[in-house]
């Protein structure tokens, strides 16, 4: 494998990684002081998880991305034309995708000037201190899911039905069971003593979260009223989506080429197939802190969200993580014995059992840990075990390529 492949590679990581970081680094900077902690493990799926185990994905995918770049230059027919082509379509794709993420109707709370946050009285203004709004203000709304969230597993019991259907669901005008509703009443200090009088029924909380949603959108749409996070967020978004096609087109090809790739880098497998575990184990966080933050989004949010935006296709992605993960499993157990790919079989099937049937728990407790209830010490935790992954890749990879020779030297010793 040439240095030069290396250090392509390398630099496009780098510029992923670090969009990853500054993205996450102007959230904190600029909600200092309104709160940025709330906001950013309430949209954990963005704010957390990409600076921690999105780097790890990174690094674990340095090799394979190496030898299928390497892969290409040396060896497919056309490989430099038919690389540079396809490099070309996953930038325009990337840029695409985000344009269709960000031009959603609905806001996010962290797209709007931290300023304008604090200068909210909900509805009608200074409703909070006299116990009943028609709105919350926006920050206090939110706080109000993070605290329930680090008092109980699981806030998917609490969400509204906003779109009832008329074939199961109870006719307008017909009294529902009240619930807590986030989105216009208070919180008191303590959760437990909420009262009857402070429970709403499903018809009026819908309209507090209707009115929740508009008013984070006409605070965004005012002028001057864009915060920073969301410029930046909006610029470096393409960023997340071409690194979510680069695994998958390496997950792809490496499986497709796997025999071609057996024979030209067969010192390079072991480095591949740790790679492709760690990567793969660490992009399973990003559909359940995805799951997590569309559970809590649905306690302040009207309904499911208008159509686009990343609400509507969150389902979609974590099936396309799925066959994801089906890739990857193909290419690792396909050099393997038959013994070892039965027994990677049947731990599939059940693991793939076990998350179906615990699915919904699996979630609860991730909204808990590393989404909205997640606190300091939490992401503490998921910062150290990425730095661990990190020092583990990093020095596996850097002694597994000290023996690595230019392109030069390659060629001539296989033409020997």
């Amino acid at each position: 494998m040439s240095y030069g492949v290396r250090a392509f590679v390398a630099c496009v990581f780098a510029a992923i990684g670090i969009s990853f970081l500054i993205t996450s680094g102007v959230l904190i900077w600029e909600f200092w002081g309104a709160d940025w902690l709330t906001l950013g493990s309430f949209y954990s799926h963005l704010f957390l998880f990409f600076p921690t185990f999105g780097i790890v994905t990174l690094f674990a995918f340095y090799t394979p991305a190496c030898v299928f770049t390497d892969m290409y230059m040396r060896y497919v027919p056309f490989g430099v034309q038919r690389y540079a082509f396809g490099l070309v379509v996953a930038i325009l794709l990337s840029i695409a995708g985000a344009k269709m993420l960000t031009g959603a109707g609905e806001r996010s709370m962290f797209e709007v000037q931290p300023d304008l946050l604090l200068a909210d009285q909900g509805e009608p203004a200074g409703c909070a201190a006299r116990g009943a709004c028609d709105r919350l203000p926006i920050l206090a709304a939110a706080d109000n899911v993070r605290r329930v969230s680090q008092t109980r597993i699981g806030l998917s019991d609490l969400a509204r039905n906003c779109r009832p259907d008329s074939l199961k669901d109870p006719l307008p005008g017909v009294m529902t069971t009240k619930r807590y509703c986030f989105a216009s009443t208070p919180l008191p200090d303590d959760i437990s003593t909420v009262t009857e009088a402070q429970r709403t029924t499903d018809a009026e909380c819908c309209r507090a979260q209707a009115r929740f949603t508009n008013a984070v959108r006409e605070l965004h749409d005012q002028p001057g009223g864009r915060s920073l996070t969301a410029q930046v967020h909006t610029a470096l978004l393409p960023f997340k989506i071409f690194f979510a096609l680069v695994l998958l087109i390496i997950s792809v090809m490496l499986a497709w080429r796997r025999k071609a790739m057996e024979r030209h880098y067969q010192r390079y497998l072991s480095g591949i197939e740790r790679g492709v575990l760690i990567g793969a184990a660490a992009m399973v966080i990003f559909p359940i802190m995805s799951h997590a933050f569309l559970q809590s989004a649905a306690l302040l949010y009207f309904g499911g969200g208008p159509t686009g935006g990343f609400r509507s296709i969150a389902p979609m992605f974590s099936f396309a993580l799925g066959a994801w993960g089906l890739l990857l499993l193909f290419f690792f157990y396909g050099r393997q014995n038959a013994r070892v790919q039965s027994l990677a079989r049947m731990g599939g099937m059940i693991g793939s059992a076990v998350a179906v049937v615990k699915y919904d728990q699996i979630i609860d407790f991730c909204v808990r840990g590393f989404g909205s209830g997640a606190g300091l010490v939490n992401i503490s935790l998921l910062c150290i075990a990425a730095i661990a992954a990190l020092i583990f890749l990093v020095t596996r990879t850097t002694k597994e390529l000290d023996e690595t020779k230019p392109l030069e030297e390659l060629i001539a010793e296989e033409e020997a």
